[in-house]
């Protein structure tokens, strides 16, 4: 397995790529410019299997159906988003299968009622998952912002009464990446 993070320096935004043995691989939270997954994908020898976006909220611009429209890949969004074009809709449990790889699907409301993150268990090392992809969900000494587009209260709510105990029960040692690293606006 491979795990490339692409960040937009600009911005603090992160996006993630993760690679199997079959050569293939899946882009989360794509920014608009989608060169950089076109780019490693090719060094990697990968085709890009998925292309995900973990919320509509538009906090940044995302690139996610120009990716999948460029790759031939299949464009995955969270089961509850607010979209009018065609997608692979997905819900808390179910698996995307990528090698010797699984993306996890996990809803994570709070932020954005259809919030999703993804676990990564990657079975050459184990059945346990080594990572979660937060994107708005945990952030670098923060955790997201209810606020922003659900008026506060009812997203706070659903961080502590729903988000936060799902994920509650994994094991210490998984790994966090953000979808916002330090200092970004």
């Amino acid at each position: 397995m491979w795990f490339k993070q692409i960040v937009r320096e600009e911005t603090g935004c992160a996006a993630y790529m993760i690679g199997a043995d079959n050569g293939e691989c899946a882009v989360f939270d794509p920014l608009w410019d989608i060169e950089p997954y076109l780019q490693t994908a090719r060094s990697k020898g990968s085709r890009i299997r998925y292309v995900i976006d973990s919320h509509s909220h538009a906090d940044h611009i995302s690139g996610a159906r120009r990716l999948a429209a460029q790759s031939a890949a299949e464009l995955v969004l969270p089961e509850l988003a607010e979209i009018t074009y065609p997608a692979r809709r997905v819900a808390d449990g179910e698996r995307l299968p990528l090698g010797d790889v699984t993306l996890e699907i996990v809803h994570v409301p709070g932020h954005r009622p259809e919030q999703i993150n993804l676990l990564i268990i990657d079975h050459t090392r184990g059945e346990d998952p080594w990572c979660m992809l937060t994107a708005d969900f945990i952030l670098v000494g923060d955790v997201a912002r209810p606020d922003l587009a659900q008026g506060g209260v009812e997203g706070a709510h659903a961080l502590w009464d729903r988000a936060f105990p799902r994920i509650a029960g994994l094991p210490d040692f998984v790994e966090v990446y953000p979808g916002h690293v330090a200092g970004s606006t």
